[in-house]
């Protein structure tokens, strides 16, 4: 965490709102990519991103150290997911059904979900928390109680998943 990250966190946390949206700001993309990669929605993942970022903001005062603040947003947007993900059945009735949004990178939102969706939900997990939330494989297996050459494999597998799919897509 660089120093001005670290204040503007410390700031944050004594009720500086313009502090905290810069460090939404920051975080966001990242976030939304995480929570897309967990719920496989694009409107739950923005329910929850959003959810999370209120969460966060209205407990931030309890964070102990700033240099955790990256991790624990992205802790709250899993429980949301996790939430999310549990309340899904009713959930997605209620979503009024939107044409796929252009992410930066070129990639329609359905065309990411449809690529995540060819993983496993432990594969699509640790690829968003390496990818979107720049966790390393020690970092991955602690929150998921795994060797972390456990996750190394299993990362390795799902990126070769993603390959193979991505060449079988461009062939047709």
């Amino acid at each position: 965490m660089s120093n001005n990250e670290w204040k503007l966190v410390e700031t944050a946390k004594e009720g500086d709102t313009h502090a905290f949206a810069q460090l939404y700001e920051k975080y966001y993309a990242d976030l939304y990519r995480f929570a897309l990669c967990y719920v496989k929605h694009a409107q739950m993942a923005e329910d929850a991103v959003s959810q999370a970022v209120l969460k966060a903001y209205e407990s931030l005062r309890k964070l102990r150290k700033n240099n955790s603040f990256k991790s624990w947003i992205f802790q709250i947007t899993a429980n949301e997911c996790r939430k999310m993900l549990g309340r899904k059945e009713g959930y997605l009735e209620d979503i009024s059904w939107q044409e796929p949004q252009k992410m930066e990178e070129g990639y329609a939102v359905f065309e990411l979900e449809e690529l995540l969706l060819q993983l496993s939900d432990e594969e699509r997990l640790i690829i968003s928390m390496s990818v979107f939330a720049s966790y390393n494989s020690k970092e991955i297996a602690a929150i998921l109680h795994k060797k972390a050459g456990t996750v190394r494999s299993l990362k390795s597998r799902a990126l070769a998943k993603l390959r193979i799919y991505l060449e079988e897509q461009q062939a047709e």
